[in-house]
């Protein structure tokens, strides 16, 4: 990793239904007059619900030229979609900025070598993650299934995390994200 990164890159982490998009949404939303924390906008290749998450499209091409040129911080792929972190996340991070942003686990020892991170992971009561998920109506009950089924690997210990029980009202899910962001800030 290198030195010349004085920001933080706090990864939101959780199975599918915890309300990662959700307090992320609210944090952005509370924190957003606070120049040295950003919400990072990742770049998927599916288009975004408004209302339920904030990234860019790409096409599958361009998804692929992106992975090909290394024009990126990370990426990955999950669920039929191509998932890229954009490599603008490296001048923020030198400029000493705290950048918030959603990923996958498997991403995690890669960034632990490149970036200073922390994780926050999200977790619900598997029925509330099932309520959530039909209520967002982009997958069908089988898929709905399949991802509360799909095996979720533990988070290595030695990378520094924090867990975040999302059980309660968003308002306090929002809270105590919130304070989490805050506490862990360079």
């Amino acid at each position: 990793m290198s030195d010349a990164y004085k920001g933080i890159l706090i990864f939101i982490v959780g199975p599918s239904g915890a309300g990662k998009d959700s307090l992320m949404a609210g944090a952005a939303d509370a924190l957003s007059q606070e120049p040295n924390i950003s919400f990072v906008r990742r770049l998927i290749t599916r288009e975004a619900m408004a209302e339920l998450e904030d990234h860019g499209t790409i096409s599958e091409t361009q998804y692929e030229e992106m992975v090909e040129q290394g024009d990126f911080a990370l990426h990955w792929r999950a669920h039929g979609l191509g998932y890229i972190i954009p490599k603008t996340i490296e001048d923020d991070l030198r400029a000493g900025k705290t950048l918030i942003c959603n990923t996958s686990r498997n991403q995690l020892p890669v960034a632990h070598q490149k970036y200073p991170i922390h994780v926050i992971n999200i977790t619900a009561p598997v029925e509330l993650r099932a309520e959530r998920l039909a209520g967002r109506g982009r997958e069908n009950k089988e898929e709905i299934e399949q991802r509360l089924n799909r095996k979720v690997d533990e988070l290595d210990p030695a990378l520094p995390q924090t867990t975040i029980s999302n059980d309660q009202s968003l308002a306090v899910g929002v809270e105590k994200l919130v304070h989490l962001i805050r506490a862990v800030q360079k």
